[in-house]
């Protein structure tokens, strides 16, 4: 009888919503975080970031709402005068000389899958494959971003717990919105599940 109670009890936390499965939802490649209110005045303020890479070795990841309004040839003019006119983005603080890609569409060799179709790629491969890339496919959706961000084992989760950032789950399309200005806004102001 006692353990029958027991039963009873935690179905009824479950339903009501007051407990959560504690390994359902985790950060993995593809959650983006929202800055919240604490981290105004800070050089992240306002910033969206996506993670690309979470493993036993740290977390890695995009800042996507932060263009650096000035085009790629400005800074790599060996680039084609196609590729050269494509909008650079300010992807974080680490390496900010190196550049790294997400595109939408097929998997490429190398690349880094964060979604079921979106990927990641950077440093010399990226180069390369802006280098080699004459023209653009009509289809083809990319960001190119100077520099990520990054955290070591357990600062992130750290900066979580404290409010700093609030972990979810969005359409992956807004990574490549026409207002990169805006998604922080949209985001902020629209009902958001936290992931963990």
């Amino acid at each position: 009888m006692h353990i029958a109670r027991l039963w009873l009890y935690v179905a009824l936390l479950v339903c009501s919503g007051a407990y959560a499965a504690p390994a359902a939802n985790v950060l993995t490649p593809g959650t983006v975080l929202i800055a919240t209110e604490s981290l105004h005045g800070s050089s992240f303020q306002k910033t969206v970031i996506l993670i690309t890479q979470h493993d036993r070795q740290g977390t890695l990841g995009i800042a996507i709402n932060r263009p650096a309004k000035k085009n790629i040839r400005e800074f790599f003019p060996d680039f084609s005068a196609k590729v050269g006119q494509l909008p650079l983005f300010l992807g974080g603080p680490v390496r900010p000389q190196t550049l790294f890609i997400l595109a939408r569409g097929e998997a490429r060799e190398g690349w880094i899958p964060v979604t079921s179709d979106i990927y990641f790629t950077g440093g010399i491969s990226a180069h390369r494959f802006l280098k080699q890339l004459q023209t653009l496919p009509q289809d083809f959706q990319s960001r190119v971003f100077a520099g990520y961000t990054g955290w070591t084992v357990g600062q992130l989760e750290t900066e979580i717990q404290r409010g700093d950032w609030i972990p979810t789950k969005v359409d992956p399309g807004i990574i490549f919105s026409t207002q990169p200005e805006r998604i922080w806004e949209q985001l902020h102001r629209s009902p958001l599940e936290r992931w963990i």
